[in-house]
C-alpha cells in the first residue's frame, strides 16, 4: 500500500471530515491518523492488478463448481450431448483462469 493522500495537522474537524468523505467513502483509502497527519492509503497499481486477477479467478472457480453441480443431474441420466456441453465450458473456464 502507498500514501495517496495526506492533511497535515493542524486541520479543523470540516476539514478531517471531508478528507475522509472525499478519500475513504468516495475513493476506498484506508484512513490513518498518526501523529503528524491525517492519511489516506490505498494499493498500488500493483497490488490492485493482483487483486482484480484473483476476483477474477475466484469468480471463474465459482462459475466452474456452479457448472458441475448442474451437470451432475445429465451425468446420472446418460444425457451425454449436454455432459459434453458442460465439459466445453468448464474446459473454456479453465483455459481462461489459466491466461489470467
Amino acid at each position: 500500500m502507498e500514501i495517496k493522500a495526506i492533511l497535515d495537522k493542524p486541520y479543523e474537524e470540516r476539514d478531517k471530515m471531508n478528507f475522509i468523505i472525499l478519500n475513504n467513502y468516495n475513493l476506498g483509502y484506508e484512513i490513518r491518523e498518526t501523529q503528524t497527519a491525517l492519511e489516506a492509503w490505498g494499493y498500488t497499481e500493483e497490488e490492485q492488478a493482483e487483486r482484480d486477477k484473483q476476483a477474477k479467478i475466484a469468480e471463474i472457480n465459482s462459475k466452474i463448481e456452479e457448472l458441475e453441480k448442474e451437470s451432475v443431474h445429465d451425468v446420472l441420466y446418460g444425457n451425454k450431448e449436454n455432459v459434453k456441453v458442460y465439459q466445453d465450458v468448464i474446459n473454456g473456464l479453465i483455459a481462461t483462469r489459466e491466461g489470467i
